[in-house]
């Protein structure tokens, strides 16, 4: 079998040989080659595409990309290089969509809910006092947005092509006090994220305020909030461990996910072996490679180190500043749970919040789809029920932390 430069030298000597144009990042769509029809004999760089994403270098949300990224880079013997743009380098954070309407960028990853009406689809993992087995939220995303045709229509208007869907993990919140239940919530100016989540601390009596990951830091500074929920990320990768002393794990368990699109339009360009490879990789992201990424982390082919939560949780405990990491027991967790999600003046269930939330973006069916979605949890819940893809790794830091 050849080695990596081995088929890109092979694939070197076809490229000389071509007049076919190597794509821009920028461009529209791939360009046709002479492989297009014979099938496999493509130019190296063939197709470069750029990628712009929110996933910050020290994220343990970042692995899983670069997995996809150099998986891809591999199997097409790099017909499809990546020109990797840094975190929010070439669209804002609370605005990567522009760079799939302007053709900027072809792949995209983003948190759904800093665009909501436009991601709502992908949005299903924010439902509060949920599943918490991550593998289960992604495989069952990974099944959705291929088969359900109500969420197909919405994408594909969009011009979306949606490739995996994966959970930020249980919510922690922060503070400079201790929060032993919901009571000791009210009044307090909050970052908060996720379009159930807010809610479900508005309802607590928390002042919520929604700031995007990389402003969160400054919200501190600024005096706008005086605490914070967010994933593990926010404690190290965003440096919140410095300004704050105490985090909990309220019990809402996944509150946000990551999600990752190719422009369709780009895609559906591509020859059929090339879309078979990318399908490929795909699948192995969604049924337990991301999960190990982010628990393990990884080692990217150019030799990039990205921590993964196992590695973040060491980190937490080395941060001076830190010096509480619990959770509320299932009794407080329950009386959480029973305050609901306030929005303008009004309390719905989660389901139900999530339902008016994707009605109102546009999402035909949004209750079918839901009901859809609970299928799959349960079928994959089943199918990976190995705690170590299970378990998430905010209640092994919690335990780790302290024991």
């Amino acid at each position: 079998m050849f080695s990596r430069n081995q088929r890109r030298l092979a694939t070197a000597v076809a490229a000389a040989a071509t007049a076919v144009a190597v794509l821009a990042g920028c461009s529209g769509s791939p360009a046709p080659s002479s492989g297009a029809e014979g099938g496999g004999d493509y130019a190296e760089g063939e197709w470069e595409v750029t990628i712009t994403s929110v996933a910050a270098d020290q994220s343990v949300l970042r692995p899983a990309q670069e997995w996809y990224m150099d998986q891809v880079e591999e199997r097409t013997d790099g017909a499809i290089t990546f020109n990797r743009t840094t975190a929010n380098e070439i669209c804002a954070q609370a605005d990567q969509y522009a760079c799939i309407e302007d053709g900027s960028a072809q792949l995209l990853v983003t948190v759904p809910n800093y665009q909501p009406s436009i991601f709502v689809p992908n949005s299903l993992p924010e439902i509060t006092f949920g599943p918490t087995n991550s593998a289960a939220i992604t495989a069952a995303m990974a099944e959705l947005t291929e088969t359900n045709e109500d969420v197909k229509a919405f994408l594909d208007a969009k011009n979306l092509y949606s490739v995996s869907t994966w959970s930020v993990g249980n919510i922690l919140v922060g503070s400079n006090t201790p929060l032993e239940g919901p009571a000791d919530l009210e009044g307090l100016t909050m970052r908060t994220a996720g379009t159930i989540a807010a809610p479900n601390f508005a309802a607590a009596g928390v002042v919520p305020t929604q700031v995007t990951a990389d402003e969160a830091y400054n919200s501190f500074s600024t005096g706008l909030v005086s605490a914070a929920a967010g994933a593990m990320d926010f404690v190290v990768a965003w440096k919140l461990g410095e300004v704050l002393k105490h985090w909990v794990d309220t019990g809402q368990g996944v509150y946000s996910e990551f999600a990752m699109y190719w422009a369709k339009d780009y895609y559906d360009e591509f020859p059929d072996d090339i879309k078979a490879t990318l399908e490929e990789v795909a699948d192995e992201l969604n049924s337990g490679a991301e999960i190990e990424v982010w628990k393990n982390g990884y080692d990217s082919a150019d030799g990039t180190h990205f921590v993964g939560t196992d590695e973040q949780c060491e980190m937490i405990s080395s941060i001076p500043n830190v010096e509480t990491l619990t959770a509320w027991d299932e009794e407080t967790v329950a009386e959480f749970e029973e305050l609901g999600a306030l929005v303008d003046g009004e309390t719905y269930t989660n389901e139900e919040l999530w339902v008016r939330n994707a009605t109102a973006a546009g999402l035909t069916n949004a209750e079918g789809v839901l009901e859809d979605y609970w299928t799959l949890i349960e079928k994959y819940e089943a199918e990976y029920d190995d705690p170590a893809l299970s378990i998430d790794p905010v209640t092994s830091c919690i335990e780790s932390f302290n024991g």
